[in-house]
């Protein structure tokens, strides 16, 4: 049934530029060879992903918002940011070309295992695909993930059945999937659209602390509310208050991993009016409280963390 299952992607990921190691790697017997795996890309120029058995599927979860892919083919136009996913089918050659640090997380899936969730036909339906939104996706992704955390690697039963929900619903997405958010051509004859874009988007990493509205971005870059709505999508995948969202909680996590910042002084930092509000939509995106996200980078680093108040959602 296909190839066997020694060419992992794992092992690839690893080879493919020496400083690329996992922070993170779970692989245990009770997943049937599954892995979960987050890394932290320091300044390279890219990496390899040679052909292997695997089903890999990567979240872009922090640094770079300038990560390009080519699979078989040229370089895609597309630019994957924090927030963003991409799904690499096995059997795929995919080069990566980065600009900056950057760090994601992996699912990585054998064949078989795909197979014994009652999903053969899965990998023979998916196809690359580079850089797309998709909040379900990420919320499963972030479930393994924490999964994978445990100390008793997690429960098996509970695992096949988000991935196989995982698996299915990007299956249903793949069918759904349009063409690609930006063409060749879009570059070539709009290049000061792109470049006005990198700024705007400098412009909000600046200014995360700060109430940002839709009517102010869309004044700054001279346009309509629902121009700038309508173009930010088409340009980046996703909507303006998505990627800002998702900025400030890149943001936070960041602060909750570097620093003894408390909470409340967090969600300030970061655009949130009130601690309440910061844990829900933490939560909702990471799975995880800010207290327990800190709890779990103490644990990662040896240190002791101890619980904050008001942080449950």
């Amino acid at each position: 049934m296909g190839c066997t299952p020694e060419r992992r992607a794992l092992d690839s990921m690893r080879q493919g530029v020496n400083v690329l190691s996992p922070v993170r790697s779970q692989q245990t017997a009770s997943w049937g060879g599954m892995a979960v795996c987050e890394w932290k890309l320091p300044w390279v120029d890219g990496f390899e992903l040679s052909e292997n058995d695997d089903l890999v599927i990567a979240l872009h979860s922090e640094g770079s918002r300038k990560v390009r892919a080519a699979c078989n083919g040229p370089w895609s136009t597309a630019l994957s940011m924090p927030g963003l996913l991409s799904v690499v089918p096995p059997g795929r050659h995919v080069r990566y070309r980065i600009d900056g640090e950057v760090s994601f997380a992996t699912i990585h899936v054998p064949r078989q295992v795909v197979e014994s969730l009652a999903l053969a036909s899965v990998s023979h339906g998916l196809d690359f695909r580079f850089a797309f939104d998709d909040a379900f996706a990420v919320q499963c992704m972030e479930i393994l993930r924490a999964e994978a955390r445990q100390a008793d690697a997690g429960n098996f039963p509970y695992v096949h059945a988000v991935t196989r929900a995982l698996l299915l619903h990007l299956m249903r997405g793949f069918r759904r999937a349009e063409a690609p958010v930006v063409t060749a051509s879009d570059v070539a004859e709009h290049p000061h659209t792109f470049a006005k874009l990198d700024a705007m988007l400098d412009f909000i990493d600046a200014h995360l602390d700060e109430p940002l509205k839709l009517e102010t971005l869309a004044a700054k870059a001279g346009v309509s509310r629902s121009h700038f709505v309508r173009r930010f999508r088409r340009l980046t995948g996703l909507t303006p208050h998505r990627y800002l969202t998702q900025r400030r909680i890149e943001r936070a996590r960041k602060l909750l991993r570097t620093t003894q910042q408390h909470l409340v002084d967090i969600a300030l930092e970061v655009g949130f009016g009130n601690q309440s509000h910061f844990t829900q939509v933490f939560h909702s995106i990471t799975g995880m409280t800010p207290s327990q996200f800190r709890r779990q980078a103490e644990i990662a680093r040896g240190v002791s963390a101890k619980a904050e108040p008001g942080d449950t959602v």
